[in-house]
C-alpha cells in the first residue's frame, strides 16, 4: 500500500509566509551571542518530555548564546490568560497545543517574525502568524496483545465494534487531539469529508462505547490505565504508548488511517524577552535540533528535514514511517481554533450525561 498522508486545512491567510530560507537564529557569530547572555523562562508539559527539550534545545542554544533557561511546567492557556490580562506576563516560550495560537493570535500570543524561519519545512496548516510547530504525534489505535491472542484488532473501526471485539476502551477527555476525527473514521467517514466535523454523527458512535470506556483525565492518567492492564484497546498519543511499550506491557499499534496533529511553539503576549524568545524557536526548529528531540521523545519531527534515528521499538509506534504501514490525517488547527468552546462544552455534557 502506498503511504498518503493527507492535510485537511481551512482556508487562512499568514502574513509573512514567504520566509528566508537559512535565516534561522543561531546563525553567525556565536562569541558575540554568547556575550548577550540572558535567560528565558520555558513552559511545556514537565517530565522526561520536557526533560528532552533542555536537553535537545535549550543545552545547544545556550552552547551557542549564553542564554540560560528556567524550565516551568504545566502549559497551561488559563495561567497565559491570567498573566496577559493582568499584564504581569512571565512567561517567554510555550509549548502548546494545535489551535490555541490561531484562536488567540495577536491576544494572547506574539506575532512572531516569520521571515526568521524556513516555514517550507513545516507541513501544511501548521504554521500560523503567531506558532510555528514543534513536534508532531498521532493519535493511535492500540491493543493488548495478550486479550486478543490471534484475533487482534485489525482497523479502526474495531474499536467501535464491541461484539467482535468485547474487552474495555480507554481514551482521553482531551478532546481536540484526534478522538472525535478518529471516532467518525471508525463509523465510516471518509478522511477527506471530515471537516467540519459531524458532532451529531461523533457522539452518537461514542454512544455506541460509552458503557466499555473510560475517558481518563489527561494523557498521563490514560497511559496509566493502559500499563496498569484497565485497558484492552486504546486510542492514545503515539510517544505515551511508546512508553507503554518501553515498559513492557504488550501492545501492539492498528494501522490503516491514523488521526495525526502537533504541539506548537509561542510566545505569550507581553512576554518580557519576546525577541530572544524568537530567536530560540527558530534555532529550536530547525533540523538537528528537531531530529535530536524525537529521537529522545519518540514524537516525531515538526520540521519534515529532520531525520531522527530510532531505535526499534520506537519505529515500531512511529506513524510517520515511509514504509506504507498507515494514511495519516492531520487535524484541522483552524477548525478547532475556531470551535473548540463548542465541541468542549458538548463533550462534558456528553460525560456527565
Amino acid at each position: 500500500m502506498t503511504k498518503k498522508s493527507r492535510i485537511i486545512i481551512t482556508a487562512v491567510t499568514t502574513a509573512g509566509l514567504l520566509a528566508l530560507s537559512g535565516c534561522a537564529a543561531g546563525s553567525g557569530d556565536a562569541d558575540s551571542s554568547a556575550a548577550a547572555g540572558g535567560s528565558l523562562v520555558y513552559v511545556s508539559y514537565g517530565g522526561a518530555f520536557q526533560d528532552a527539550q533542555a536537553a535537545s534545545w535549550q543545552v545547544p542554544y545556550t552552547a551557542e548564546t549564553g542564554t540560560e533557561f528556567e524550565n516551568t511546567s504545566p502549559s497551561d492557556m488559563a495561567q497565559i490568560k491570567a498573566m496577559v490580562e493582568a499584564n504581569q506576563t512571565s512567561w517567554d516560550v510555550v509549548d502548546t497545543n494545535a489551535y490555541f495560537p490561531n484562536q488567540f493570535c495577536d491576544k494572547y500570543f506574539e506575532k512572531l517574525d516569520l521571515s526568521a524561519i524556513d516555514t517550507s519545512q513545516f507541513t501544511e496548516g501548521s504554521v500560523s502568524d503567531c506558532a510555528v510547530p514543534a513536534e508532531r504525534f498521532a493519535l493511535l489505535l492500540v491493543y493488548n496483545a495478550e486479550t486478543y491472542g490471534d484475533n487482534p484488532p485489525t482497523e479502526l473501526a474495531d474499536f467501535l465494534d464491541t461484539e467482535k471485539f468485547p474487552g474495555k476502551r480507554a481514551s482521553t477527555r482531551e478532546v481536540s487531539t484526534g478522538l472525535l476525527e478518529s471516532v467518525l473514521v471508525a463509523d465510516g467517514v471518509a478522511p477527506d469529508d471530515l471537516y467540519p466535523l459531524d458532532l451529531d454523527r461523533a457522539f452518537a458512535a461514542l454512544d455506541t462505547i460509552r458503557d466499555v470506556t473510560t475517558f481518563a483525565e489527561n494523557n498521563g492518567a490514560l497511559q496509566q490505565l493502559v500499563t496498569d492492564g484497565q485497558a484492552d484497546m486504546a486510542l492514545i498519543v503515539s510517544a505515551r504508548a511508546l512508553t507503554v511499550a518501553r515498559d513492557g506491557v504488550p501492545i501492539e499499534p492498528v494501522w490503516g488511517e491514523t488521526i495525526t496533529t502537533f504541539n506548537s511553539l509561542a510566545v505569550p503576549k507581553g512576554a518580557p524577552n519576546a525577541a530572544e524568545a524568537q530567536k530560540f524557536i527558530a534555532f529550536a526548529t530547525q533540523p538537528e535540533q528537531s531530529a535530536a528531540f524525537a529521537e529522545a521523545s519518540g514524537t516525531s519531527p515538526a520540521n519534515l528535514d529532520a531525520k531522527p534515528t530510532y531505535d526499534d521499538l520506537a519505529a515500531k509506534f512511529n506513524a510517520f514511517a515511509d514504509d506504507g504501514r498507515t494514511e495519516t490525517t492531520q487535524l484541522d488547527a483552524v477548525w478547532w481554533s475556531e470551535n473548540i468552546n463548542e465541541v468542549q462544552n458538548r463533550f462534558t455534557t456528553w460525560l456527565a450525561g
